[in-house]
């Protein structure tokens, strides 16, 4: 139910409103007029004033639960109000007369800032929530105002009034608690102040001890010294360092701008005294304290003035140097100074060889007047030595150093004289390097042949003429010879070789020879290898067709083994190694041989396991993917196989189905 005054919301049961306390009910209109009252106190809380009733019907006693907004802790009971004549507080001077005093019954909010909910009777024990928090420690201090707006407002006077009272309270501890958390956070703005400022001292305190060691070690000050710093006077001196005594000196090591290396040796020289420094590479240094009290001297020298000043070794990579420190007192007497030592690191000479460049270990061969020419790139500094010699440097466009050398071979050098030449780069103060050499005398190596007959791995046949032009490959300019192992029948003509090296070669055979022979083709030419090769030259049928056809017509050709066997052949090879005599052989491939540009098939006859060896004339046929296949073979009986002695045929092959 919604307040029709102020807007509240209220149970649907509820006579009067929580809020304003309104009648909710049209019948329950206000029939007396309000007055208005002032607090008793100036933060008094908010009550109900109930005109005394013309004849109350009964007297409540009976306690009620107090309403609240909100569900909260339940505040400690105060004394209870009783239904009796109290002291009505007095009006302003506006109001009219006061009526005869009533009871009074009272209702204390809990707060009033925001708009409360409503709130079920008791009857009920329904309870509405609230989103605000704030409830438990306003609830101690207030009284347990009783009221209950069936029975009380149902006898009281429909006339009343609501005052609310400022929430004071709850501004003030709003404001305190915004005062707490600003209060708060500048603590801790503080705190993180402190604790940054605290790093930043740590952080350059450690970087001033790091980056800037040449600060005086000591204070004149504390042990009674004289100070002073050879490079730098007005620099202050260090507080915090140990004091020293004339018999121990202090060693820094720093980094001048610019990366200069340098040490600070800071040493403590008697009066009438002289402290003495050893430089080994330059004049040393002194310094006379001629005052009547110690004087500290510090004095930053050069790192290198310490170092050998010469080439170092491979061993000398790293060297720990003690610096020597004298001082001499007025009666000529002496004492070394102890002080610390400090160690340095050498870098090896930067040294490139770029000719002569070689493969792995293999010499380089020198030309042919035995001189080599020499040359690579060096760092700035260093000095390069070739066999001993120093070699002159020069500088390109390009600001690299470069070492040029010819070196020549001893005029008894021999086609196999090898000599190992080192090239050594030296600079002071760097490690050497040196890189071997080897060379190779002049010896003179030929060219390599090239030599090719376009055979095509099968035998070359003669025409019905019985001639044969054979051609190839060779290298531009040789000369070529040939000659067959059949002088008698065969004829080798003269080779001639064009300019791009494409040879020809005629050979003409005799019309009562038949059957295979040999060529052996040789290639010379100044500064090359000299080259050989062999082929294979036949005269007979120029296919199978007309091998075939010609032992058809005359008469059969013979078949192995059912007509002669391999024995005959061999006993009678003068009188069946001629074309009069046609055979064919059923056998299986075993193997496939290339020699001299000829392909030999080694086959095994399939009746009696015999071995037989077979020149390959088929142009069309690739023995050596056939090898298990078994085929007919026609062709003529040419004689024995020189390495086994047995039979050899030349023919052609047809697949046997």
């Amino acid at each position: 139910m919604i307040c029709k005054e102020c807007g509240a919301y209220n149970p649907d049961h509820a006579t009067f409103c929580k809020v304003c306390a309104a009648s909710l009910k049209p019948e329950a209109a206000p029939k007396a007029v309000e007055e208005e009252q002032q607090p008793t106190k100036r933060f008094s809380r908010p009550s109900w004033i109930v005109p005394e009733q013309p004849e109350p019907a009964e007297e409540h006693t009976e306690q009620t639960k107090p309403l609240a907004e909100e569900p909260v802790e339940k505040a400690s009971p105060a004394e209870k109000p009783v239904a009796e004549k109290v002291a009505e507080p007095a009006a302003p001077e506006e109001a009219s007369e006061p009526e005869e005093e009533a009871p009074i019954p009272m209702w204390t909010p809990t707060r009033t800032r925001r708009k409360p909910q409503p709130v079920e009777p008791e009857e009920d024990n329904d309870e509405e929530e609230d989103e605000d928090d704030d409830s438990s420690e306003d609830d101690e201090e207030e009284s347990d105002g009783i009221y209950n707006d069936e029975e009380a407002l149902e006898d009281a006077d429909d006339s009343f009034e609501y005052e609310p009272t400022p929430p004071k309270r709850k501004q003030q501890k709003k404001k305190n608690n915004t005062m707490f958390t600003v209060l708060l956070i500048a603590i801790i703005v503080v705190i993180v102040g402190i604790l940054v400022l605290v790093g930043y001292m740590l952080l350059k305190k450690q970087l001033n001890c790091g980056s800037n060691p040449d600060r005086t070690p000591v204070d004149a000050q504390q042990t009674g010294t004289q100070t002073e710093d050879v490079t730098n006077p007005n620099e202050p001196a260090a507080t915090e360092a140990p004091a020293l005594d004339s018999r121990t000196a202090q060693l820094q090591e720093v980094i001048e701008e610019g990366d200069k290396d340098m040490i600070a040796i800071t040493v403590v020289v008697p009066s009438n005294s002289t402290v003495t420094i050893d430089f080994p590479n330059q004049d040393d240094y002194s310094f006379t304290n001629s005052e009547a009290k110690d004087a500290t001297r510090k004095v930053k020298i050069p790192a290198e003035v310490f170092y050998p000043g010469r080439p170092l070794a491979e061993t000398e990579s790293t060297i720990v140097f003690e610096p020597d420190i004298t001082i001499t007192q007025a009666d000529g007497s002496s004492y070394k100074v102890n002080c610390p030592s400090f160690t340095r690191s050498f870098p090896k000479v930067s040294m490139t060889v770029t000719d002569p460049v070689t493969e792995g270990d293999e010499p380089f061969m020198a030309p042919q007047n035995n001189v080599v020419s020499m040359s690579g790139i060096v760092e700035a500094g260093a000095e390069v030595t070739i066999d001993g010699k120093v070699v002159s440097l020069y500088q390109n466009d390009d600001q690299n150093v470069l070492f040029m050398y010819d070196y020549k071979f001893a005029d008894d050098a021999t086609e196999d004289t090898v000599v190992t030449v080192s090239v050594t780069a030296a600079k002071k103060n760097c490690i050497s390097v040196t890189k071997d050499v080897k060379l190779h005398a002049y010896k003179f190596i030929p060219d390599p042949m090239v030599l090719e007959v376009k055979s095509e791995g099968a035998a070359l046949h003669a025409d019905k003429t019985g001639k044969l032009n054979v051609i190839g490959t060779t290298l531009p300019g040789a000369t070529l010879t040939a000659t067959s192992d059949n002088t008698t029948n065969v004829l080798c003509g003269s080779v001639t070789v064009d300019p791009e090296g494409n040879f020809s070669l005629p050979i003409t055979m005799e019309e009562s020879f038949y059957g295979m022979s040999v060529i052996t083709l040789n290639a010379e030419k100044e500064g090359a290898e000299n080259g050989s090769v062999k082929f294979t030259v036949t005269r007979g049928f120029a296919d199978k067709a007309a091998f075939v056809k010609f032992y058809s017509g005359k008469h059969n050709y013979l078949e192995i083994p059912s007509k002669i066997k391999i024995d005959e052949l061999l006993a009678n090879k003068e009188q069946y190694a001629s074309n009069e005599y046609g055979f064919r052989i059923t056998a299986t491939v075993v193997e496939v041989i290339t020699v001299d540009g000829d392909t030999i098939v080694k086959m095994s006859m399939n009746k009696t396991n015999e071995t037989v060896y077979v020149h390959n004339l088929s142009d069309r046929w690739t023995p050596g993917e056939n090898v298990g296949a078994k085929y007919n073979v026609y062709g003529n009986f040419v004689g024995t196989y020189s390495d086994t002695g047995c039979c050899e045929f030349y023919g052609w092959f047809a697949k046997k189905p």
